[in-house]
């Protein structure tokens, strides 16, 4: 083989390199960020890997700064698309980076190892040593770029079977990920700047003085990033059981809530019932007011009365004492605050749907959009609860206007909300109420769909019911 042609295979696998890096890139981006899958994300990605394909075409320009800008794009792409989330993406570049840099020492090490042995079978006596020569070069490169490869993707593919989810992630938390990540780029600086070193007039090789390091320098860089995966992996198993002890609290907060509308409708029947038999009663005191000709006792007797029948009006008939009390007790509260309250929801005695659990949805949603109102002018709020049937499955839709603020919390399905409640702050923050909704919608085979945007916030959840 030509010097052309050795140089020619060396620059065929820099752009593969690239386009390797770039790909291994978007997949650990797409681990810890899960974008959408569109066209904007897909226009993004095929710029980003163009623009590192032509910093490595231009002559000139470092390895160093084609890595730069990648960082500078990224950091800039975040602050606009995900409005923040700058610790993640920084996260997301070092542990890349720390990848990319225990990769190459692990191939540059059996590199090494391996051309010792190849240019040790070489005479420079033969009359094709050089062909011999780059022959040797381009099987050792070969072997390099492909043990780069194994290395690095294996690494990835490991962190993909581990971080089933994005997770959120603090300052705080990025820097605690990121310190084995730092330790492993310096490693990579300080084994460069000593593997060549000239001293006085002798040149020191690394890996000619020391024959061990070629299997020292990869045990190190495999503990390293083995390191650096079990700590991701405690990160991410420490989030599970932080969302599951806020799934647990929320949920015996709403069997706290829900074990009291239970009991307020059972009141509420009792009070009915009570007033039904204390009626013949009061037909015969207004029978002898009648007569006895006290019209005036007799119209303050029966303005009292109608004050205790109107406490008792329900002015929804869902069909459900549950979702009566729930949703007349959501009506009263808007009506105080002037929000416009309309609703269409029937609730069979033949549904499926747990009442329970329909209350715990009914609850959320109107909670939500209650609150949401409240920080409207008056005129400007307004609710709409539906309830919708196509063949077995129901559809709660519940709109209401809004100020267009939304704040979506890093690797968050749900927007967050603030609650004015006397609740702990673990349950004031991401959501934990449409995430309720959610896991309810989910038990039924169903799904929650939220939708915002022009001043209307709507959510539709899709309950699947048992086929009788």
């Amino acid at each position: 083989m030509s010097q052309e042609g050795y140089r020619l295979f060396i620059n065929i696998c820099d752009l593969y390199l690239v386009l390797l890096q770039v790909m291994l890139f978007l997949v650990v981006w797409d681990i810890f960020f899960r974008p959408e899958r569109g066209k904007k994300e897909a226009l993004s990605a095929g710029i980003f890997a163009a623009a590192n394909v032509l910093l490595r075409l231009c002559p000139g320009v470092p390895g160093w700064a084609r890595y730069a800008v990648s960082a500078a794009a990224v950091l800039g792409y975040c602050r606009i698309r995900y409005k923040g989330c700058l610790e993640k993406a920084v996260f997301t570049l070092l542990l890349l980076y720390n990848f990319h840099g225990m990769s190459f020492l692990v191939s540059n090490s059996l590199y090494q190892f391996l051309m010792d042995g190849l240019m040790g079978r070489l005479d420079v006596r033969d009359a094709g040593y050089m062909l011999h020569m780059y022959k040797s070069q381009v099987i050792g490169q070969g072997c390099n770029f492909l043990i780069y490869t194994i290395s690095f993707v294996s690494m990835v593919w490991i962190l993909k079977r581990i971080v089933k989810s994005p997770v959120s992630m603090s300052w705080q938390d990025a820097i605690f990920l990121s310190a084995l990540n730092v330790v492993g780029s310096m490693l990579v600086w300080m084994i460069m700047d000593i593997s060549m070193v000239q001293i006085d007039k002798e040149i020191f090789f690394l890996f000619a003085q020391r024959k061990e390091m070629v299997w020292k320098i990869p045990m190190i860089a495999v503990l390293l990033s083995a390191g650096e995966i079990s700590a991701v992996c405690i990160f991410q198993k420490n989030k599970e059981l932080q969302g599951e002890r806020e799934r647990h609290f929320a949920e015996e907060q709403q069997m706290k809530a829900m074990k009291r509308r239970l009991e307020e409708a059972e009141n509420f029947y009792g009070s009915i019932r009570k007033v039904r038999h204390e009626m013949k009663s009061h037909m015969a005191n207004i029978k002898g007011l009648v007569a006895g000709e006290k019209y005036g006792e007799v119209e303050r007797y029966i303005d009292k009365l109608d004050e205790t029948v109107q406490e008792l009006d329900y002015k929804f008939s869902t069909g459900n004492a549950v979702t009566d009390v729930i949703i007349n007790d959501k009506y009263r509260r808007a009506a105080k605050s002037g929000t416009a309250f309309r609703v269409k929801f029937e609730y069979r005695e033949t549904d499926t749907i747990s009442a329970f659990d329909m209350g715990i949805i009914l609850n959320n949603l109107l909670e939500n959009a209650i609150e949401a109102c409240e920080k409207l002018e008056q005129e400007k709020r307004r609710i709409s609860l539906t309830l919708k049937r196509k063949n077995h499955f129901l559809l709660v839709e519940v709109e209401n206007s809004f100020d267009g603020k939304l704040e979506w919390q890093d690797g968050e399905a749900v927007p967050a909300t603030v609650k004015h409640s006397s609740l702990p702050e673990i349950l004031m923050e991401h959501g934990v109420g449409l995430k309720n909704v959610r896991d309810v919608a989910e038990r039924y085979l169903g799904y929650m769909d939220i939708k915002a945007g022009r001043g209307v916030f709507k959510v539709t959840v899709m309950l699947q019911q048992k086929e009788i």
